[in-house]
């Protein structure tokens, strides 16, 4: 199917190339954030092969679902492990819902590339942001918690 080219060639194309540096070590979490970089490329890629509005919404739709499930998961593994920052993260979950609303609100309303442009930039810019600094510090708190709970203690003789 060849139509809508022409918007094919005027909205760049953002990508994401999974990195060693996005894993975590945590199993369930990495094979979430690589569905989610695949999530994200599949909607730039059709974002710039249509501009089927229902498609569209449906396409935003589907990843707006899956980030809030990933949120709620991931959420719930920082609470069955205590983490102290939950509470932190879970409001920097919410803000980016936000965010991502706003964006796609203004597409909704627009249906431009340049609108299209900011949802998946945003999009692409959080998701390595988010998880090499903010899910990276769960992923080092972790991995600490861990190896002082392997330790041997001292002793007293």
């Amino acid at each position: 199917m060849e139509q809508h080219n022409d918007r094919a060639d005027t909205l760049h194309h953002t990508h994401i190339e999974w990195q060693p540096t996005y894993e975590l070590g945590i199993e369930a979490i990495d094979a979430q954030h690589r569905y989610f970089a695949n999530l994200i490329n599949l909607l730039s890629d059709e974002l710039r092969k249509t501009d089927h509005r229902d498609y569209q919404d449906s396409l935003l739709n589907e990843l707006v679902a899956y980030a809030r499930f990933h949120f709620i998961s991931e959420e719930n593994l920082m609470f069955r492990s205590g983490y102290p920052q939950l509470d932190e993260h879970r409001q920097h979950h919410r803000e980016l819902i936000d965010r991502l609303s706003a964006r796609i609100a203004n597409l909704s309303l627009h249906h431009s590339e340049n609108a299209a442009d900011a949802v998946i930039d945003f999009l692409a810019e959080w998701f390595i942001n988010h998880t090499v600094i903010e899910d990276k510090k769960f992923s080092v708190w972790s991995k600490d918690r861990a190896a002082s709970v392997d330790m041997p203690h001292a002793t007293d003789e």
